[in-house]
């Protein structure tokens, strides 16, 4: 009913302007010609002017549509207007209906897309709901068909087109957003009785937000999609110093969220390693040789490091990289790097004095400032320092892999830190996590074995996996699953840190038995996590499992050689979704306000419901929808694969800036890895 006013509008509006015309007014020879059968179509030179930014100039395609009407692109570049020394350009989407000497066209834009505020700057909910219909109508004038209107918001706009050229193959903008399954296999009963019961504990189905989208088709078919949006990445890529708004009102939000897509697709991938391994040194890494995030002022300079509670393992994994980096291009910087903050892993170990613990991180101690609770001095050579306690299954693993990656590049002519190596592998075997926590023991008598070559450590490492229960396709303590949209997001980057640890152990040790077994694992959780489509499981299955030839039971029954292609080169347009700069803006963000949004039927992390006290009502709502990086996660994530996928609000506050350290894992693996295409 809707479409149809609109249509009727739009037609009325033609034909009182019709009538109105003066039949022998003279116009512009190159307008005259749309008097001629089908001399509409083809893209117009435009100009105008916007009364917040000025003059523009650009072009509006008319492609006849099979209904009569025109498809309708209109591209425009502001001429003096930049943001932050960029270009911006509209790129508007309609239909047009032409008679005669004039032509009508009518625009739907968006007010509100995703983000709710900018500084002090906000969309009110109606803005997502509702988008402004903007008719643009064309009449004769001496300088061409002429127009004036309003987006009803910001701007007046008054715009003339002249000369036409003949349409190209494409349309001069296509929206290639699209929807990409994700729901998975079937719900064995079993679990679907677990979820039910958690549902029920918590009053799900009850919620009243939860049951506002009961009549929603993919709620009733728990049905998750991933949203993927390559629109615009070849223009950004061919014309770096543009922004495109599009179908939106032009504004300082609806700029800054462009701006971000962007800083995603403007700079290749080199070119963002380059700048996160940039940023990384320079501010992220702190005196201890430990990841933390950065407190800049408004020019960008370092003010302090603010600790992540996490760091042993966002170490870890960045000792990583940079060990993939020098054995992918043999920059001595990277060494350098690994060096640095192997040492603070060792700190860890070695700084609460207690044989049987470890730290989470370390920083910098300040006679001025208090210690926080839980942190404590160190004491001796450590005095400068204090400490994280809380050591645990998730930051062990951190240390094992740094520990690992180092032991790849750094020579053994650096006695001091191999001496330190070799003493600290010892030590990993003693930790209450080796106890408490069984399926870390490999990797700890794994990694004495290698880095000492006591032939003791090796027996008890093979030891160490005989006593575990064995399943057909690799060793327990597997618990993968991903149920329609759930899954323990954080665990799997977790394991994705573990088998790649444990595979290279083995193969380094020869336990080439041990080894296929791990690699027929990671496959098996591939398998289970591509509908989600996790880019670092994927690149990971490909590098030590795939490429060697291992395929595995699930895969084989399950998924295809295909299947597992088409991640692939997925999983490099992961790595594109990833801006840089990351943004770094007093921001709050809400996708559930867009009206294609839809809840989930299933509750977010659902087993959580075990805890006490149990969490709100709304620590357990996630949509359907899993958002691209540059619309979400960019805006607040400091590790974008431990994220769960379908959230949808983020806030973040100006001058706290993450590292990008998860680009840089993800990145340097795939070209230690030799994946094809990471331009």
């Amino acid at each position: 009913m809707k479409l149809m006013s609109s249509f009727l509008f739009l037609f009325l509006s033609v034909f009182l302007l019709n009538s109105c015309t003066h039949k022998e007014k003279l116009i512009p020879r190159d307008v005259a010609s749309l008097q001629a059968n089908g001399g509409m179509e083809g893209i117009w030179f435009l100009q105008g002017t916007s009364s917040t930014r000025g003059p523009y100039n650009g072009e509006l395609e008319l492609r006849r549509s099979n209904d009569g009407t025109f498809n309708v692109v209109r591209a425009v570049t502001y001429i003096n207007y930049f943001f932050d020394g960029l270009k911006v350009q509209e790129i508007w989407t309609g239909k047009a209906v032409a008679t005669g000497d004039s032509v009508t066209i009518t625009y739907d834009i968006r007010q509100g897309d995703f983000i709710t505020r900018l500084g002090n700057q906000k969309r009110e909910p109606s803005d997502f709901r509702n988008p402004v219909t903007v008719i643009s109508r064309f009449v004769a004038s001496p300088a061409g068909l002429a127009t004036q209107f309003a987006d009803k918001k910001v701007s007046n706009y008054s715009e003339w087109i002249t000369t036409r050229r003949d349409l190209e193959a494409k349309p001069l903008w296509v929206n290639e957003r699209k929807n990409l399954d994700a729901k998975g296999p079937r719900i064995p009963l079993a679990v679907r009785g677990v979820i039910n019961l958690f549902k029920l504990k918590i009053g799900y189905d009850k919620d009243p937000l939860v049951k506002s989208y009961k009549d929603r088709p993919e709620f009733k078919d728990e049905h998750p999609y991933i949203v993927f949006d390559p629109t615009d990445f070849e223009f950004y890529r061919t014309n770096k110093d543009i922004i495109r708004v599009v179908n939106k009102i032009t504004d300082d939000i609806s700029i800054t969220e462009s701006v971000v897509k962007r800083n995603a697709y403007s700079p290749t991938l080199a070119e963002k390693a380059n700048g996160f391994d940039k940023n990384a040194r320079d501010f992220h890494i702190n005196e201890a040789g430990m990841l933390s995030h950065a407190i800049l002022d408004d020019n960008g300079h370092l003010i302090s490091y603010q600790y992540d509670g996490d760091a042993a393992l966002w170490t870890g994994m960045y000792v990583g990289s940079q060990a993939m980096r020098y054995l992918a291009t043999k920059d001595s910087t990277a060494l350098q790097n690994v060096r640095k903050s192997v040492k603070g892993l060792i700190t860890l170990l070695d700084i609460t004095g207690n044989p049987q613990e470890f730290a989470r991180t370390l920083a910098a101690y300040d006679p001025k400032t208090p210690i926080p609770e839980k942190w404590h001095r160190g004491t001796g050579k450590y005095e400068n320092l204090i400490w994280l306690e809380g050591g645990n299954n998730d930051m062990v693993k951190g240390i094992t892999h740094g520990f690992l990656w180092a032991s790849l590049v750094i020579p053994k002519s650096d006695t001091e830190i191999w001496n330190e190596l070799r003493d600290k592998s010892r030590k990993l075997i003693d930790l209450r996590v080796m106890q408490e926590k069984p399926q870390n023991r490999p990797a700890a008598y794994g990694l004495a074995a290698y880095i000492t070559g006591d032939q003791g450590f090796k027996d008890q490492y093979v030891k160490s996996y005989s006593t575990f229960k064995v399943k057909i396709s690799g060793y327990s303590f597997d618990t993968t699953f991903y149920w329609h949209g759930s899954a323990d997001w954080s665990g799997i980057n977790l394991g994705v840190v573990g088998d790649i640890t444990d595979i290279t152990l083995a193969d380094l040790l020869g336990q080439n038995k041990i080894r296929d077994q791990l690699r027929e694992r990671l496959m098996d959780s591939w398998v289970t996590y591509e509908p989600a489509q996790r880019h670092l499981v994927t690149l990971a299955a490909y590098g030590f499992a795939y490429k060697h030839g291992t395929r595995g039971g699930n895969f084989r029954s399950e998924s295809s050689d295909t299947r597992f292609v088409s991640a692939l080169w997925q999983s490099v347009w992961g790595l594109r979704e990833i801006p840089y700069p990351r943004p770094n803006l007093d921001v709050s963000i809400d996708h559930s306000l867009r009206p294609d949004w839809c809840m989930s039927p299933i509750p977010r992390l659902f087993w959580k419901a075990v805890k006490k006290p149990e969490p709100p009502i709304d620590f357990f709502y996630q949509g359907l929808y899993n958002y691209p990086v540059f619309e979400l996660q960019a805006f607040s994530s400091n590790f974008v694969w431990k994220d769960s996928a379908f959230l949808y609000q983020t806030s973040h506050s100006k001058g706290v800036e993450n590292s990008g350290v998860d680009y840089l894992y993800a990145y340097w693996l795939a070209k230690y890895i030799g994946v094809n295409n990471v331009d």
